[in-house]
């Protein structure tokens, strides 16, 4: 989790870096840099494969340095824009080596639960089979011990009766002093012993089902923490992805139509520049609360990282009602959230992509929205755009 946190915090930095290229963002970005390498330097891991996981994540940190070096020689450059100029490669190789961590650090949450459910596994294991050796030493003390006693009196014949029949209460008693009374009371000790054995087995099989019960709890906080983002409880990126992988099968099956919404908070830097970290935190906080709450449980949310929420609406009838959602999104958002005494209005800029009149694959899907989200941004605030073809169903939807 702390790597994660560091993750995150490089990401922002590097766009911060990519999008001002300023002197002062370069600084912070080595600093969250510095301050990963750290994280990964104190993690440790005894299993092979986190190890090569972890490997990995140096490997790319060290490649993020060198790109930090490119960084910085070309940052008093006059400023060049496209995918093919020197600062757009730089950009797509920070985009691919921070997805490629993540994807890693993933890889290695999934390992460590793997590895913990692995060892309270084995540790059930061990406990079980300690109690049914136990239980058989003792059944084959008790049969030893009856064959014995069967052969004797038939007092004792009754004494053992009664044990078989699980009456471990009632001692045998001989009335005279020989050595079957002596006979009988070590059986008589046997007895006691026997049923202190059946409480501490009882004991230890309740010991058992409360440590079973706990790891069930912790294998779901775990999977819990993994899939979700720390700070709003949405869907984490990886997560959602899975979801909507799972969501596209579905509709691909039931022939339903669905929309990705991609919404970016306007001006959201200024709230941390002006109110801090903590109260930025606040006002995301908020935010996706207010976005969940916006929309219907079956619908599905995550947080990409920053400012920037996708929501999945499953299933959709027409491309209209999607505008109502996109509505209801925008009121809920606008009221102004208090932070330290100041009041902060939220806008929105929202791109659609309508599944599958725009596209098919979940990329695809992200990306047409991400770019509509783009050209919403063109406008200032609380806007959205669809794709031209899905924006003419809307125009013929409100006109009839």
């Amino acid at each position: 989790m702390q790597l994660e946190s560091a993750i995150d915090v490089l990401r922002s930095r590097l766009w911060a870096l990519q999008e001002f290229q300023d002197k002062e963002v370069l600084t912070q970005t080595l600093a969250a840099h510095q301050q990963l390498k750290q994280k990964l330097a104190e993690a440790q891991f005894l299993a092979p494969t986190a190890k090569i996981l972890t490997t990995n994540l140096n490997r790319q940190a060290d490649s993020l340095s060198a790109l930090l070096d490119l960084t910085r020689q070309q940052i008093n450059t006059s400023p060049q824009r496209g995918i093919t100029s020197a600062r757009g490669m730089l950009t797509t190789r920070f985009n691919i080596t921070i997805q490629s961590m993540s994807e890693d650090l993933t890889s290695l949450q999934h390992l460590v639960i793997d590895s913990l459910a692995e060892q309270q596994s084995q540790i059930l294991s061990t406990t079980i089979l300690f109690l049914l050796a136990g239980s058989i030493v003792v059944l084959l003390v008790t049969i030893s011990t009856l064959k014995a006693f069967r052969e004797s009196l038939h007092h004792m014949t009754i004494g053992i009766g009664r044990v078989s029949q699980g009456d471990l209460e009632n001692p045998i008693e001989i009335v005279h002093s020989n050595e079957l009374a002596q006979l009988a009371q070590k059986f008589n000790a046997m007895t006691r012993k026997l049923k202190e054995t059946t409480i501490k087995k009882e004991a230890l099989q309740g010991e058992v089902a409360a440590q079973t019960k706990q790891l069930k709890r912790q294998t779901q906080k775990l999977k819990y923490v993994a899939e979700h983002d720390d700070l709003t409880g949405l869907y984490s990126r990886s997560a959602f992805e899975r979801q909507i992988d799972t969501a596209i099968a579905r509709c691909q099956r039931t022939q339903m139509h669905a929309a990705m919404l991609f919404i970016d908070l306007d001006k959201f830097k200024q709230v941390n520049d002006n109110l801090g970290h903590d109260n930025g935190d606040k006002v995301l906080l908020t935010a996706a609360r207010r976005i969940q709450n916006s929309v219907r449980s079956s619908d599905i949310c995550g947080r990409l990282g920053g400012d920037e929420f996708v929501v999945w609406l499953e299933p959709i009838n027409d491309i209209a009602e999607v505008s109502l959602v996109i509505d209801k999104i925008i009121r809920q958002v606008s009221p102004p959230i208090i932070c330290d005494r100041n009041s902060v209005s939220l806008t929105v800029s929202i791109g659609v992509a309508k599944y599958p009149g725009d596209e098919v694959s979940r990329l695809s899907l992200i990306k047409i929205a991400d770019d509509n989200m783009y050209q919403a941004k063109q406008v200032n605030g609380n806007s959205y755009r669809f794709t031209e073809q899905a924006a003419q169903q809307v125009d013929k939807s409100e006109t009839g």
